[in-house]
Formats: C-alpha cells, sequence, structure tokens
C-alpha cells in the first residue's frame, strides 16, 4: 500500500479528472441534448462521483472486495459531509474574513478535498481493505 502523502495526491489528481467528467457531461447535456443548465449540471456533478467513487476503490484506496451498497452509501455521505464544509469554509471566507467567492473558493475546496480523503480512507473504505493496511 501507498503511504499517505502519495494516496493524497492519487485521490487529488482523480478529484481532477472527476471535474473533467462532471464538465464534458454538463456540456454534452446542455449544448448537445438541450438539457436544462441545472438537470445537465446535476447529472454532470454524479458522474463525477460514480467516477471518483470507481477510481478511488481501484487505485487510490486499492480495495480488492467487491463492491457493495452499503460501501457506495459511506462514500456518498463523505461527499455530502465534504460538501458541507465547502459551502461553510466558503461562506466563512467570504462573509467574516472578507475574501473575494474566487480567493474563498480556493480556501474551501482545499478544506473540503482533506475531509474527504480523510472520511474515504478512514471510513468509506476503511472495512474494505485488510487490517494492517489501515494502519498505514
Amino acid at each position: 500500500m501507498m503511504g499517505s502523502a502519495r494516496q493524497f495526491l492519487v485521490f487529488a489528481l482523480i478529484g481532477v479528472i472527476n471535474t473533467a467528467v462532471h464538465f464534458v457531461v454538463f456540456v454534452l447535456l446542455l449544448r448537445v441534448f438541450g438539457v436544462p443548465m441545472l438537470a445537465a449540471s446535476a447529472i454532470g456533478y454524479c458522474a463525477g462521483v460514480a467516477n471518483s467513487y470507481v477510481m478511488n476503490r481501484l487505485w487510490t484506496f486499492k480495495v480488492t472486495t467487491r463492491a457493495n451498497s452499503k460501501e457506495f452509501l459511506r462514500f456518498a455521505a463523505v461527499n455530502v459531509v465534504s460538501l458541507g464544509i465547502n459551502l461553510l469554509v466558503l461562506k466563512y471566507l467570504t462573509e467574516s474574513a472578507g475574501l473575494g467567492p474566487e480567493v474563498a473558493q480556493i480556501g474551501a475546496i482545499g478544506a473540503s478535498l482533506v475531509a474527504n480523503f480523510a472520511g474515504n480512507k478512514w471510513w468509506a473504505f476503511a472495512g474494505a481493505r485488510e487490517p494492517r493496511d489501515q494502519l498505514k
């Protein structure tokens, strides 16, 4: 199993890929299929989350057990909490710290990225790895 720093880097790179999946699906649905903007974005976001689940399961956390609904629900819950953290930090940095939304979003993304990684490493995918791998 790879060290946590390298694992975090892989997780972040997969996040970039997930963002690209979200964007491509969004543009295709919006411009090619005429799907309304918010629906296209929501579907694109879901495609990115599905991609994230598969890629992180296989490459970041190297899960060898069979995928199951309980694991996916934990993964989804971590993503919802991460979104909440993003929104709270964004609100705090814009309203209390006086940062512009674009700069504040960078901090919010950082906070939610760390929370998302930790939640997936130590909760969503933790039970699906060998016990010795969970300590690394």
